[in-house]
């Protein structure tokens, strides 16, 4: 979706769009003025309405995507990748004032996404000590989803954050392919400790740790998740607040329809950011062929009309 493509090199007889142009070719085709230096449009009216409309086009689906990436179960936990995993759940003191919040995302995560897409799942707590539903993973059955839920409403917040035992005990889970660790904070043992564990159990099994930082604002905990996920190949999330979601409302119900739309907020988590910054780039193409084809219609408007026989 380059625009270049549409673009000749910079023009050497020409220093400013506004300027009369010294070569004869230059005043035959359109020019525009690009980080200071002219360069003449090579493309067609048609050409450049069909650039646009592609481009409108995926900014729709990116908006979608980012709606659905805000929704439901999906705005806390992220997206759910593998068939066989296992939720690990922070209820060490800290988590009590976001605890019967993360219980009901995490019952509407068990039917939302465990059940329609994955095999097999266990869920695990940890504070001072650690909490399994099960032994090891089970089949996502009804059966299993509703004892999965009663499980949770029985969790409740005490103790300090065991991070490190709850993931040796979810890497001892034969045939897990996926992790999803929540918390709110750092670990209460040395997180290069737990780093280099972690290390030494990816390289016995394949397994992938995904990260979710229920408070942003501690960039030691952040550091510590982004490190985590990165090491074995999975992806930090960080859930939208709701001063985020509130500035970007109108954009998700309408889309990107001006220029002049705000931005969006610097997302945290990796999805999010990615999916912003394709966002942010779309737009700005966006402007720049809108004003391209301003430059093709303008040229279009003053050249003299051909007289029919």
């Amino acid at each position: 979706m380059e625009i270049s493509r549409y673009l000749g090199p910079n023009c050497t007889h020409q220093k400013s769009v506004q300027r009369s142009a010294s070569a004869k070719h230059c005043s035959v085709f359109p020019s525009t003025e690009i980080n200071g230096m002219v360069r003449h449009i090579q493309c067609t009216p048609r050409e450049m309405e069909a650039y646009i409309t592609g481009l409108e086009k995926l900014m729709r689906r990116y908006v979608q995507r980012l709606q659905w990436l805000l929704s439901g179960s999906r705005r806390l936990f992220g997206t759910i990748l593998e068939s066989k995993v296992c939720i690990l759940l922070d209820t060490s003191g800290s988590m009590g004032p976001y605890l019967q919040q993360v219980k009901t995302e995490l019952v509407l995560l068990i039917w939302e996404q465990l059940r329609k897409y994955c095999d097999s799942f266990n869920l695990l707590s940890f504070a001072e000590g650690l909490q399994p539903w099960q032994d090891t993973l089970v089949e996502t059955t009804d059966a299993a989803c509703h004892e999965a839920m009663q499980w949770v409403t029985h969790l409740h917040a005490q103790g300090s954050t065991s991070v490190l035992q709850a993931l040796l005990k979810a890497f001892s889970f034969p045939d897990v392919e996926g992790l999803y660790l929540l918390t709110d904070g750092k670990p209460d043992t040395s997180c290069s400790l737990v780093l280099s564990e972690v290390q030494r159990l990816k390289e016995k099994r394949d397994v992938k740790v995904h990260t979710i930082s229920l408070n942003c604002s501690g960039r030691t905990a952040v550091h510590f998740l982004r490190d985590l996920a990165s090491l074995t190949g999975g992806r930090y999330h960080c859930p939208a607040g709701e001063d985020s979601l509130f500035k970007i409302r109108g954009l998700l119900t309408r889309g990107f329809i001006l220029q002049t739309d705000p931005g969006l907020p610097l997302f945290e988590g990796d999805d999010l950011r990615r999916l912003a910054q394709e966002i942010t780039k779309a737009r700005s193409l966006l402007g720049q062929a809108q004003a391209l084809r301003a430059q093709l219609q303008k040229k279009n408007s003053t050249e003299p009309k051909v007289a029919s026989l």
